[in-house]
This record gives structure tokens, sequence and C-alpha cells, in this order.
């Protein structure tokens, strides 16, 4: 499976897809990426991006192709990884992207690197979003006004009503949520 980098400097650009990947359709992605460029003109340029439950790292390399400074990719599944450190490659993004094979529900921030939007898009009602954002917090990998940016089942949706909405929208069975975190 193939996904192709929808606007930005790596517009048009194909990366792979591990077989283990459930990853966002491009007309979603696009869908939700043109939502979050409305919030805020320019909502990528110089920001901070953290891929959750990365897969093949659509997410963060969109964010990327759109200006952000630099992405961190984590999946625990070794197949992931590997698609991701080729997609990396054939970009040419080594020095933008740092990649993490770790559970991200266990994951640890030795460099106490905090990140300014968080993409949160578990398998489909096996991992807490809830969960991973109090790990997220524990660990101080959260700027103060993170914009986390979730996607779920809509039919499984988490209560996540400690965190300020700022936009939702669903699209087919997929529920897309922005929300921005006071981590103070």
């Amino acid at each position: 499976m193939s996904i192709r980098v929808i606007a930005g400097k790596y517009k048009g650009r194909v990366i792979g897809a591990p077989p283990s990947a459930r990853p966002t359709l491009s007309r979603f992605r696009q869908s939700l990426f043109d939502s979050l460029e409305a919030l805020q003109n320019g909502f990528f340029e110089d920001k901070i991006i953290l891929d959750c439950f990365a897969g093949a790292g659509a997410l963060g390399i969109e964010a990327l192709s759109r200006g952000a400074r630099h992405a961190f990719f984590v999946d625990k599944d070794r197949e992931a990884i590997a698609t991701l450190r080729t997609n990396v490659g054939q970009l040419n993004i080594a020095k933008d992207a740092t990649i993490i094979c770790e559970d991200i529900t266990k994951i640890r921030n030795p460099k106490q690197q905090k990140c300014d939007i968080v993409f949160l898009d578990p398998p489909y009602g096996k991992v807490s979003i809830a969960e991973t954002i109090e790990r997220l917090t524990q660990t101080n990998w959260l700027a103060e006004h993170a914009f986390l940016i979730t996607e779920e089942d809509k039919n499984n949706a988490e209560d996540l009503s400690f965190l300020k909405l700022i936009t939702s929208k669903q699209l087919g069975i997929s529920l897309f949520r922005v929300f921005e975190m006071s981590c103070a």
C-alpha cells in the first residue's frame, strides 16, 4: 500500500505503509489538514510534532511537508518502524525526524522535548487516548498549549472533556477531534 503526500514541499511524493497499519485515507487527511490550516494560517509552521501510533508516518510527514520544524514518530511495531525509516530516507528528511520504537503508553522523555502538535490515531478500541495523553503529560512531552488531534471510531469515542475541544469532524466511521490542552 502506498500513501501520497497531499500538500506542501513534498506534495505528490509517495510513501509506503506497513501491512499492520490503518493509514488515514487521503481524502480524510486532506479534510483534516485543511481544517487545521483554517484554524490558523501557517498552523504547522516551525512547530514540533509528535506522531503517536505513527505507522507509516503519514500525519507527521504531512505536517513536515507543510512547514513543521521537527517530527517525532513513535510506534512499537517493528515493521512500522522499518517502513518509517524507509519513508524518512526516501524523502531525505532524517535531520527533521526522530523515530522511536517504543510503546507510546510507556514512553519516557529523556531530552524533555516539548511538542506543539500531537497526533493520536491508535488502533481503534485497543489503546486509550486519555491514558496516552496522561502519560505524555507525566513525561513532559506536551508544550503548554499543545494541540492534540485524535482519530477514533465515531461509535466508541472516548470522553476527553478534560481538554478544550476546538473542532470535530466526522468522516466515514472516523471521528477527528482537535483539542487544546494547558499543561501549566
